[in-house]
């Protein structure tokens, strides 16, 4: 059996990344998030799901992170650490003031995936074959919006993370990538819309539809179109013998976002 972390598993992009991997033989399942009782209902729901833990654990808190995988990954030679899913994160505006959110985004979303990964790094590099760490970046790393600059500042930042990690652990067989995903009907994005739609006054729906209409595939991905991209990043994991351990993917950050850096601002206007 094989382990593999989710961060952010409680729901969105994580919840659906755990049903799909759950799917696959000899897998057991870290599921991590800031409340147990969503996780404990994903991993209900999951193939095996016996086979799986779910925790309560701040990324944020890097003791609290070696703590818990030092007591779920004891036994190494039974249940392996293969990959990890940096996903777990938070969203929404910033302004600078008393009210403030940038250190609580850039401590979730920076320093809690960096948390995340290095704790495992130990683990992972001990396991046999390809190894993959996969975090969740965002199409907004490529561009800048308006009042969102700690949420931009830390998913452009996971982007340099990726490429410096890339560069020190690919050689020990660990890939590093990351995911940007555009606009994916999540709780956070559904948040994000219903803030725009009641500063211009209009429909939950309209402001949608709005958004939508900027994409050159006319619709915003699912959780489970991610989980699928995912799901093919782990592929091959422990299959590359001595001479290929290292795999060849590593240092990248994939674009999948319904083709929104097609649009031009003529298109947009």
């Amino acid at each position: 059996m094989e382990t593999i972390l989710i961060t952010g598993a409680g729901s969105g992009i994580g919840a659906a990344t755990a049903k799909l991997l759950s799917q696959r033989e000899g897998i057991r399942l870290l599921l991590v998030g800031r409340r147990k009782g969503p996780l404990d209902e994903v991993c209900a729901s999951l193939s095996h799901a016996d086979n799986h833990v779910t925790a309560s654990v701040d990324v944020a808190d890097a003791n609290a992170l070696v703590d818990f995988l030092g007591s779920s990954l004891a036994d190494l030679a039974r249940s392996p650490l293969v990959a990890v899913f940096a996903n777990a994160g938070v969203g929404g505006p910033n302004t600078f003031g008393e009210d403030d959110r940038w250190e609580e985004i850039i401590r979730i979303n920076l320093t809690g995936t960096y948390n995340t990964v290095q704790a495992c790094h130990p683990w992972l590099r001990r396991a046999q074959g390809v190894k993959h760490v996969l975090v969740t970046s965002s199409v907004l790393a490529r561009f800048g919006v308006p009042g969102q600059s700690a949420y931009v500042a830390s998913k452009t930042g996971l982007l340099g993370l990726v490429r410096s990690l890339a560069m020190e652990w690919s050689g020990e067989g660990v890939m590093v990538n990351a995911l940007c995903p555009g606009w994916v009907d999540t709780e956070m994005a559904q948040a994000s819309i219903q803030a725009m739609a009641d500063a211009e006054g209009i429909s939950f729906e309209a402001s949608k539809n709005k958004q939508e209409a900027l994409l050159p595939s006319g619709a915003m991905s699912s959780p489970e179109d991610m989980a699928q991209w995912v799901d093919f990043l782990f592929s091959g994991l422990g299959e590359a013998d001595d001479k290929r351990r290292v795999g060849t993917f590593t240092g990248q950050a994939l674009d999948v976002n319904s083709g929104c850096l097609l649009y031009t601002s003529d298109a947009a206007d």
